[in-house]
């Protein structure tokens, strides 16, 4: 978390940044809390009282609580997503399109590219397609757990929610909201990794211990 509370502290830099607000199940969320104190850190911490999968929120719900009825912009940062994009040009992306946004990763291999939800753009980066983990990708462009959605928009998540059951995978909320209104991509710079996978947390965890050594150019 303090890798993402560093890029925030980037932002801040640039943009208003009127918050932060970090969502834990009940599990996690007194090592949340000591986490914020040890660090001293100025954010809000929200617990959706979910103790297992079993009786989780889902991605969607999760978004939606830490909203909270607080209709302004959100940016909105996975907890599992390691990416060395500095967010300044995503976000400005963000505020010139005056619409919903994601933050995209070319995996360059379309064997990978079935492990991730997979976005087509056109020319004017709006995603014209989506489809979670397809077994024949269409396209190299992964989608990351990075939003920006325009205080206009939150709206649309309200109606999702009354609307339809599956809210665990927030790919399922960007497709329904990309066949309602005009959703934009946007190409991270450098790396990102879905640490959500096992493998791939391993490699980030090695990348991130010769960072600290100094080993990696």
């Amino acid at each position: 978390m303090n890798f993402l509370i560093e890029k925030i502290n980037v932002l801040k830099e640039k943009f208003p940044v009127e918050s932060v607000v970090v969502v834990s199940n009940n599990k996690f969320y007194k090592n949340f809390l000591s986490w914020k104190k040890k660090y001293k850190i100025d954010i809000d911490i929200v617990n959706d009282g979910s103790n297992s999968p079993d009786d989780r929120l889902g991605a969607i719900k999760d978004i939606n609580f830490a909203i909270a009825g607080k209709y302004d912009d959100w940016l909105i940062l996975g907890g599992d997503n390691l990416f060395e994009d500095n967010l300044t040009g995503f976000v400005d992306f963000a505020y010139k399109k005056d619409g919903p946004c994601v933050g995209i990763y070319d995996v360059k291999d379309k064997k990978n590219a079935s492990r991730y939800g997979i976005i087509e753009i056109d020319k004017k980066k709006k995603i014209i397609r989506l489809e979670e983990k397809p077994k024949n990708p269409f396209s190299t462009l992964a989608a990351t757990c990075i939003y920006f959605f325009p205080r206009k928009t939150l709206n649309f998540l309200d109606v999702f929610l009354k609307t339809e059951k599956n809210t665990d995978a927030a790919g399922k909320y960007i497709k329904w909201l990309a066949a309602k209104t005009d959703v934009y991509g946007y190409l991270l710079n450098g790396s990102w990794t879905d640490i959500g996978h096992i493998d791939s947390l391993m490699i980030a965890e090695k990348e991130y211990r010769q960072l600290k050594e100094g080993k990696c150019n």
